[in-house]
């Protein structure tokens, strides 16, 4: 049975996400202080009661002094809000991190907590960076036997990182530390996005198909950081998984125009088989986007676009 405090725990980290997508740095106005404030005292409120009782459990030593920090991090970025408000970037920032060691801590007790993707503008120009090299990389430099061997290289180096990051702690703080502008908060302690990416490619270039790996790669480039941007900015009608009906119509309109750019300019297919193959590839990656959680987007968008089109076009009777 899970413990009352590893419940309790789940319960701030969930209302703690919540707050911290609904006051979005982007997004953020001078007008709500107030009510953040507010927010936030009562949630540090709630932490006081789950730190009255100082367990005997020593397995739950642990998690208390998790919780203890999360409350400390709370009044410490609290009181520099009530400072100036625009500090609130800053304090958005700390809280993450106490927010995904919290939620690092109650993975122990198998009770998970969803991962926070604030929004990042750098990490989307790195993200539309990385696709559109991979396009140009597939389409117009790497014949597909040397395609598989670049991307068995760049996959064997990334999850060599993820090991040397597990084996020796030091070195994670480092890595971690180079590329927190363009990191989420729970990759500090879980395989980072751009490892599974790497996975994504080589499983894609086993095929030998460079039209399925360009496509793969454009609709996770674009309509991913696509479906963030408008999602978090304009976002109103939620979905699951804390996805938005705007935020995944942005996502299947920016993968079908860029699917069916690559089919037809790129490849000079027909354009009705074209469509029919971009839209069936963009719904099926959408849907997909839409319903990740344990696993990351980054593996499944990719292969999911790809599997999607490749049977549409045999479905159609189309060689690709």
């Amino acid at each position: 049975m899970t413990h009352a405090l590893a419940l309790g725990g789940r319960d701030v980290a969930l209302e703690l996400h919540t707050l911290l997508r609904e006051f979005d740095p982007a997004a953020f106005k001078d007008e709500l202080s107030a009510g953040l404030r507010e927010r936030l005292g009562a949630l540090s409120t709630r932490l006081s009661e789950l730190l009255a009782e100082d367990p005997r459990d020593r397995a739950l030593r642990g998690l208390h002094d998790r919780l203890a920090e999360l409350k400390r991090s709370l009044d410490e970025q609290t009181g520099r809000l009530s400072e100036r408000s625009r500090n609130w970037r800053t304090a958005h920032r700390q809280l993450q991190m106490a927010y995904q060691n919290l939620a690092e801590g109650l993975r122990t007790y198998e009770v998970h907590v969803p991962a926070l993707r604030p929004t990042n503008y750098l990490r989307n120009v790195f993200h539309v960076a990385g696709g559109l090299t991979a396009v140009a990389l597939v389409e117009f430099v790497l014949a597909p036997d040397t395609m598989l061997w670049v991307a068995l290289a760049f996959c064997t180096y990334a999850w060599s990182m993820e090991a040397l990051r597990r084996l020796v702690p030091s070195f994670n703080d480092h890595v971690m530390k180079y590329y927190a502008k363009v990191a989420h908060p729970h990759e500090w302690h879980r395989v980072n996005s751009s490892t599974w990416f790497t996975t994504a490619l080589l499983l894609l270039a086993l095929t030998g198909r460079p039209l399925l790996c360009a496509i793969a790669c454009a609709v996770l480039g674009l309509a991913d950081p696509a479906a963030a941007l408008i999602g978090r900015r304009f976002g109103r009608t939620r979905l699951v998984n804390g996805r938005s009906f705007e935020g995944s119509t942005a996502f299947f309109v920016v993968a079908f125009s860029a699917a069916l750019a690559i089919m037809v300019g790129l490849h000079d297919l027909p354009w009705a088989a074209a469509a029919i193959a971009s839209a069936v590839a963009a719904l099926t990656a959408a849907l997909v986007e839409l319903f990740s959680r344990r696993i990351d987007d980054n593996l499944t968008i990719p292969l999911a676009t790809a599997g999607a089109a490749w049977l549409a076009f045999a479905l159609m009777g189309v060689a690709v």
